[in-house]
This record gives C-alpha cells, structure tokens and sequence, in this order.
C-alpha cells in the first residue's frame, strides 16, 4: 500500500519547506558575519582617520619645508645626471667615474 498521492506531495513539500528554512538560516548568518566585518571594518577607519590626518598633516610640512629650501630643485637636477650617467655609461665607466670622484674629494678634504 502506498501513500495517497496528496500525503506522498505533502512530504516533498514539506521536506522542500525545511530545505529553504535552513538555507534562509545560512543566509541570515552569513549577513550577520557581514555586518559585523563591516562594522569593525568602520570602526578601524574610524579609529585611524585622525592618526592618518596628524601623518600626514606632519609629512606635508616637512614637504614644504624641504621644497622651501629648494631640495625639490636640487633633487630634479641630480635625476637629471643620474638618467645622463645611465644613459652614457655602462656600470663598469660609472664605478670608475666614483672611483675617481672619491679620490678627488679625499684629496681635497686632506687639503684642508
């Protein structure tokens, strides 16, 4: 004997509806452990937002006061001879041309 086909669907049905329950469950859970990440997430950002601003805020007036002593200036135009040694010269001619700029300058510091 079996089931009348009513019951038999009844079952499916309701094995379906348990199915879904615990999938909605695993979803729900899964938002909660999302929310919680983005809440220490801005929590973090909230925490760091001033130490970042104080950083910063100290870097960019130590920016300024190397621009203000024209260490920007300098610093361009030694790129510019390091890019035309690097261009002219192989590593062997540049080590020679330091070799040679060492001396110089100790013999002159000797000098004094």
């Amino acid at each position: 004997m079996s089931a009348p086909p009513e019951r038999a669907g009844g079952a499916g049905l309701e094995a379906q509806l348990a199915r879904m329950a615990q999938q909605l469950d695993e979803i729900a859970a899964e938002s909660r452990r999302s929310r919680e990440r983005w809440e220490a997430l801005d929590e973090l950002v909230r925490d760091l937002t001033p130490i970042m601003r104080q950083a910063l805020d100290g870097a960019t007036t130590r920016l300024e006061t190397l621009a203000d002593r024209g260490y920007g200036e300098v610093l361009g135009a030694g790129a510019g001879v390091a890019d035309e040694l690097m261009r002219t010269f192989d590593r062997e001619g540049v080590e020679r041309i330091g070799d040679n700029l060492l001396l110089l300058l100790k013999t002159i510091q000797n000098m004094r």
